[in-house]
């Protein structure tokens, strides 16, 4: 008896030990995210030609995807994105459908602005995405507290703060290959925030592209540095990053401009 006894022991606080985790584990996974749990806005914008090239390189051989591009040589909308730092989220906040209604005063400036790349998507897929998963959870402030003021707002800030007027400010033109530092010391000195660079390689040439770039707000929309998000500074890993003026390996055929 005293031998088994001491054998079951172990057993017990080991039992013990894993009850005691796994409830800390669960407890942890099943807060519920509220739309004020979050540390800083994100706001993304994305360089088109590198967005369609990134689309293009994805297609299968009988699925061709197409782009469409903007009119000017502009950077063009994201996301504006609740964000923790050192993780991503939250995400799909509240019940909140997308109503196309809501934003149709602004509706012209938005397929300007904030373009979805992927040809031949259904209407309001792009914008219905972002609202669902990231304006949901930025309905705490209160220039984004419905989808009107969250649209709106993104066009506000790309007008200020559009990155094709702030690179070229420091001197950071398309058609030229660039350090990652360029880019970020350029941001920083423009903006006087750090800010955030993120590249596409292609798998066949290992050439790195400028994919997006993404400064940071405060609750209040003020511009803060973007230490702590998830990713900070740059994903990218080449020391030379091309800032393209045309769709790498470019097929015009498969390029509609609006």
């Amino acid at each position: 008896m005293c031998k088994y006894s001491i054998s079951i022991a172990p057993c017990i606080v080991l039992f013990y030990l894993l009850c005691v985790t796994h409830g800390k584990w669960i407890g942890r996974n099943n807060l519920k995210q509220t739309s004020d749990e979050f540390d800083v806005l994100i706001f993304t914008q994305r360089w088109p030609l590198t967005v369609c090239f990134e689309w293009e390189n994805k297609s299968r051989l009988n699925d061709t995807h197409s782009c469409v591009l903007p009119k000017r040589t502009e950077w063009t909308i994201h996301g504006i994105w609740p964000t923790k730092y050192n993780t991503t989220g939250p995400q799909f906040c509240n019940r909140l459908p997308f109503d196309s209604k809501a934003i149709a005063p602004i509706e012209g400036e938005l397929k300007e602005n904030w373009i979805d790349i992927q040809k031949g998507s259904k209407p309001y897929s792009f914008w219905r995405h972002e609202w669902d998963k990231h304006g949901t959870c930025a309905i705490s402030v209160k220039d984004l507290n419905n989808e009107f003021k969250y649209f709106q707002t993104a066009l506000k800030l790309l007008d200020e703060y559009n990155m094709i007027d702030v690179l070229a400010k420091a001197n950071i033109l398309p058609g030229n290959k660039y350090t990652v530092q360029n880019y970020l010391t350029g941001i920083q000195k423009i903006l006087n925030k750090r800010g955030q660079v993120m590249c596409v390689v292609d798998q066949k040439t290992k050439n790195s592209y400028v994919n997006e770039i993404r400064i940071c707000f405060n609750k209040t929309l003020q511009l803060v540095d973007c230490d702590g998000i998830y990713n900070f500074p740059t994903n990218c890993k080449s020391q030379e990053i091309i800032y393209p003026n045309l769709i790498p390996r470019y097929h015009r055929y498969n390029v509609k401009q609006i």
